[in-house]
């Protein structure tokens, strides 16, 4: 996941409080569950290099899914119910996210993909610049091919890529590859230093904690409105961090094509205005496919946006239960979407919608997304604070600390390693 790097608790709390993610009491059989992950990956790459080569009408093709992909979820229910095995918020919510963001893709890839095209799913997905040959393929090479499909979850140079991927991939080609690797270099730094600013705010504010210290906003409309903006802003910059490092280490050292990594993120100033098009365009698409691939079975225009969010709702739900038992505010926050979107088209369409409008209308219509997102993600943003996320810096190096503007060491990662052992 993106957020998988070495994190750890941050030291520099104002005013100290116990970290609510740590659970004591859980029994050791909830603490030591890592290995569920590997074997549902480990099931669905297998049945994968097996059945990939195969025809259609193939008995093989149906059998195998049919046995795993009830394994896997089943796995998946495990480990999403009943497991809590690391104390740091942000591995916590990384491994709820990935039990269901897994079982989702091997319910895809192995009951609605074969279906759908009558050639071998090798011929579908590949490594990038190495296809799988399908007539005299190694089991190894059938293998790797089923491992490149984990590794691009946003379903890039294949037949499910998405519209927009493309076209951010077509800007990519028109500037040179220095200049890529000067523009992600400068994101990190600057997205590193806002960050360092915005969670210092998250820690000394409290989070909706204690009303009592002095460095604590009132419970207002307007503060639990700044609240959620900084902490969506957080997360927005975190992950968006994490992507363009990750670029420039590919890109930069391992010397990948940079047309490889578009932009996570859409341009808000550009490319949305409503909330369809937020989710669609503006927020991350790590999940995308996971999210829409039973879209495909459906006529109804409702369900096909009902669909996705109730997919994504459940990923949450399943990130902040093990992070916190708590994930009720964060599923909510995903089903309440489809009502947003669905009033809001219903307006606009019954206005022509939006283009050839005035300016002023594309910013009242941005201004009602902007109130909705917020409005709907109080819940959202204060599972996550509640549940330690905030307590978390996704840097290596604190600015404010090395200024002396907050207390704590300025080196973050120290001590890291401490959170993947056995509690």
């Amino acid at each position: 996941m993106l957020f998988a790097s070495p994190l750890l608790p941050n030291n520099v709390q104002h005013y100290p409080r116990p970290p609510t993610y740590d659970l004591p009491d859980l029994p050791p059989a909830k603490r030591s569950s890592f290995w569920l992950l590997p074997i549902s990956i480990a099931l669905q790459q297998i049945t994968l290099a097996i059945i990939g080569p195969l025809p259609k009408s193939s008995p093989l093709r149906t059998l195998l899914p049919a046995i795993v992909v009830p394994i896997t979820i089943g796995i998946g229910i495990q480990a999403t119910l009943f497991c809590h095995h690391l104390t740091s918020p942000v591995v916590n919510f990384a491994y709820g996210t990935a039990t269901v963001s897994i079982t989702l893709q091997g319910i895809d890839i192995l009951f609605l993909i074969p279906w759908r095209y009558e050639i071998p799913l090798t011929e579908l997905f590949r490594i990038p610049d190495k296809p799988c040959p399908t007539a005299s393929a190694t089991w190894r090479q059938r293998f790797d091919w089923a491992s490149a499909y984990f590794n691009n979850p946003r379903m890039l140079n294949t037949p499910f890529e998405p519209t927009l991927l493309k076209q951010r991939r077509k800007k990519l080609a028109r500037i040179s590859r220095s200049r890529f690797l000067v523009t992600r270099f400068a994101t990190v730094i600057m997205t590193w230093v806002l960050i360092d600013f915005l969670l210092a705010w998250c820690r000394y504010d409290l989070w909706f904690g204690s009303a009592t210290h002095q460095m604590a906003l009132p419970d207002t409309l307007f503060s639990g409105a700044l609240r959620t903006v900084f902490g969506g802003s957080a997360i927005w910059m975190a992950v968006n961090s994490e992507h363009a490092l990750c670029a420039i280490i590919y890109v930069g050292i391992l010397g990948q094509d940079h047309t490889h990594w578009p932009d996570l993120f859409g341009i808000w100033s550009e490319e949305w205005y409503t909330i369809a098009e937020f989710w669609a365009v503006a927020w991350h698409g790590v999940f995308r496919q996971q999210f829409t691939f039973l879209t495909n079975t459906v006529s109804s225009r409702v369900l096909r946006i009902v669909i996705p969010f109730l997919l994504s709702g459940i990923l949450h739900f399943a990130g902040a239960h093990i992070q916190s038992r708590d994930g009720v505010n964060a599923m909510m926050f995903l089903l309440l979407q489809p009502l947003g979107i669905l009033v809001q088209q219903a307006i606009i369409g019954s206005v022509g919608g939006l283009k050839g409008t005035a300016w002023w209308f594309k910013a009242v219509v941005w201004l009602s997304t902007m109130v909705w997102l917020i409005a709907t993600g109080y819940g959202f943003v204060k599972s996550y604070a509640e549940g330690g996320m905030f307590d978390i810096e996704p840097i290596p190096l604190s600015f404010l600390s090395l200024l002396g503007i907050v207390e704590g060491k300025a080196y973050r990662y120290g001590g890291a390693m401490a959170h993947f052992g056995w509690y």
